[in-house]
């Protein structure tokens, strides 16, 4: 595959944004619209129909199958976009697939069947979409993130690609957890907000056009390695990777599986995090529209200038001293978060000011968890196939991703659904202000497995290629 040019990087990584924008929106705002249960302020704006529109028991279950199916799958589709045969290539026709099922999809998830109270039909309905678009939505963002170490030259540039990444993330999260707070508070309903971005979506055509690939077809492949052959040149010609072969490969990397565990401990908090966030903004923060964007703006406005802090720590120190240092401050931002409940501060003002701070202080987290996740994988994959010849990249985030689709199932159906609506003692909110503390506790496993991560760990970051399978 031809290689993007550094000053083109940005260009790619923007390619994610809108599918990401509109996947925080599903994820976070629209599952939770169907439920009332746990809100406090804009209850009529922030869900459908101002009532509870499936029976949430089942209905969590089904996001949880739903979730695992999202796992299960990252394997066999990863598999399937590293070895697909067509005259177009492997990653385009395989993103293509996945997109158009995945816009259809979340499209119709903004349509309830019907809009009367606790549905089992709505219940139902809503599980099969969850199902089918996690599922496209893999497809899609596996297959776009396997190319991350094809289309990059040198670990400094999968560094780049993954910082732009991390930015545009940072804007995706800051539209996402900023701006549509302020749009509530406008008396705009959630369900026409996730309408109105559906164009978005369509930046990941970007990737389409900016991709050069040959064709995979066997014939093809073979002519390619005789012309190479006439012309002796040093240019490598990708060996193909079996499914099983590719799955041991992956599995062997001692280092990679030790990163998946702090990868799964940290998700798990992330995601009960961004699932509620804005109930517990809401409810146990007392917060409204307004305040939640300002709030959401104190934690995400900073991320740009802490990408740059963070890359600064990580040339000093290393990746795993950076990142274990990125979780800390994720886990001290919970425990300030849990500060400002209205059971113990009843000044507004206060309580806003504290989730301000809180905010700040996770800023330097968040630019780190919105960068590692790409640049690990795709830093793997271009070791292995400079090694061997072997090339499985999508192997490596389909890993990744089937550990934390399991760990964000459980996080965020299991967990969440039901914790939110949880009384004790006579406090509403009993159970949303309980999220932060388990959310600080996550991150702390976390830290503590990092530390058993591969000493080259410490080094990536240092210099320019370092080997990662110790």
């Amino acid at each position: 595959m031809k290689k993007i040019t550094k000053k083109k990087l940005p260009l790619y990584a923007l390619a994610g944004f809108g599918p990401s924008l509109l996947g925080t929106v599903l994820g976070v705002y629209l599952i939770n619209a169907l439920i009332v249960e746990g809100f406090g302020v804009d209850v009529e704006n922030w869900t459908y129909a101002n009532k509870t529109l499936v029976v949430t028991a089942v209905f969590s279950a089904l996001v949880l199958f739903a979730k695992i199916i999202d796992g299960v799958a990252d394997i066999p589709l990863a598999a399937w976009t590293d070895s697909l045969k067509s005259k177009w290539g492997k990653r385009r026709p395989a993103i293509v697939i996945g997109f158009i099922p995945m816009v259809l999809t979340y499209t119709l998830f903004c349509f309830p069947l019907s809009n009367d109270e606790h549905s089992m039909l709505n219940t139902i309905y809503f599980g099969i979409l969850l199902a089918l678009y996690f599922t496209a939505y893999t497809l899609t963002f596996v297959t776009y993130y396997g190319t991350y170490s094809e289309v990059t030259a040198s670990s400094d540039d999968r560094i780049s690609l993954s910082n732009w990444k991390a930015f545009f993330d940072t804007v995706s999260y800051s539209v996402g957890y900023a701006l549509i707070p302020v749009f509530i508070g406008f008396d705009i309903n959630i369900r026409i907000i996730g309408l109105a971005g559906i164009p978005l979506m369509f930046t990941m055509l970007i990737a389409l056009f900016m991709l050069k690939e040959k064709s995979t077809l066997p014939e093809d492949v073979v002519k390619t390695k005789q012309d190479l052959e006439h012309t002796e040149t040093s240019a490598l010609v990708e060996e193909e990777v079996g499914f099983m072969e590719s799955v041991r490969l992956t599995t062997k990397n001692k280092g990679f599986m030790i990163w998946l565990f702090v990868m799964a401990a940290f998700f798990f908090g992330l995601q009960l995090f961004l699932a509620g966030q804005n109930v517990m903004a809401s409810g146990a923060m007392g917060l409204n529209g307004w305040q939640i964007a300002v709030l959401n703006t104190a934690a995400f406005a900073p991320v740009p200038l802490m990408i740059i802090v963070y890359r600064k720590v990580m040339k000093k120190k290393g990746f795993r001293f950076a990142f274990q240092s990125a979780l800390l401050s994720f886990a001290l931002a919970m425990l300030t978060f849990s500060i400002a409940y209205v059971e113990w501060i009843p000044s507004l003002t206060a309580r806003l000011i504290i989730g301000i701070a809180g905010g700040t202080i996770g800023s330097y987290g968040i630019c780190a968890f919105f960068s590692a996740p790409y640049f690990i994988p795709s830093q793997m994959a271009a070791e292995e196939l400079a090694a061997t010849g072997r090339s499985h990249p999508s192997m490596y985030f389909a890993m990744q991703g089937l550990f934390t689709a399991v760990v964000a199932a459980i996080s965020t159906s299991v967990v969440w659904l039901n914790i939110r609506g949880l009384i004790v003692d006579g406090e509403e909110f009993f159970g949303v202000h309980l999220m932060p503390f388990v959310v600080a506790g996550a991150c702390v496993v976390a830290i503590i497995i990092a530390f058993f991560l591969p000493k080259s760990f410490s080094q990536l970051g240092r210099m320019e290629k370092v080997q990662l399978n110790e």
